[in-house]
């Protein structure tokens, strides 16, 4: 029922918080609540809005996007049946400039949190300039040899090696 009543809002500004929830409902119609049921309502309506965290799985057709929309891109995700697996991600600018004018690139990965799990691992580079640049990202499973490897042998063919 509360839910209701502040879906608009939250529509509107995603960045409602729990202290306007607990004003405006008393203001508008003498509702009184506690802090964490306006949190946990505010939540609730978040998760009708957005849909559950697994439902964004739905955009990974982005990837076709990215291809089409930046000239030379490599963009893909692999799936083991119908759950993710693996997906990598290099902008053909940026792919670019490192054949064109870099000499170094690094490696690393980070840990990811949350409604999530895996590991990100990027690859950038500097130029002459010392700027850095994305080369290719991937988004794996875990931080195992094989996702590793994965991850360089797709590198390696994007850069023409």
């Amino acid at each position: 029922m509360l839910a209701l009543l502040i879906e608009g809002k939250i529509r509107l500004s995603f960045d409602y918080s729990p202290s306007e929830i607990i004003k405006d409902l008393e203001l508008e119609l003498g509702i009184m609540l506690s802090y964490m049921q306006s949190w946990r309502e505010r939540d609730y309506v978040r998760l009708l809005v957005l849909e559950k965290p697994v439902d964004h799985y739905k955009l990974l057709p982005l990837c076709a996007a990215i291809v089409r929309a930046n000239a030379d891109s490599k963009a893909f995700i692999e799936l083991d049946g119908c759950r993710f697996k693996h997906m990598f991600v290099a902008f053909g600018a940026t792919l670019n400039c490192f054949i064109l004018g870099c000499k170094n690139m690094f490696v690393d990965g980070t840990h990811l949190s949350g409604p999530y799990e895996g590991t990100m691992l990027a690859a950038v580079a500097l130029d002459a300039d010392n700027h850095v640049y994305d080369v290719a990202y991937a988004i794996i499973g875990g931080e195992t040899d094989e996702d590793w490897l994965w991850f360089l042998t797709m590198l390696r063919e994007c850069l023409g090696g």
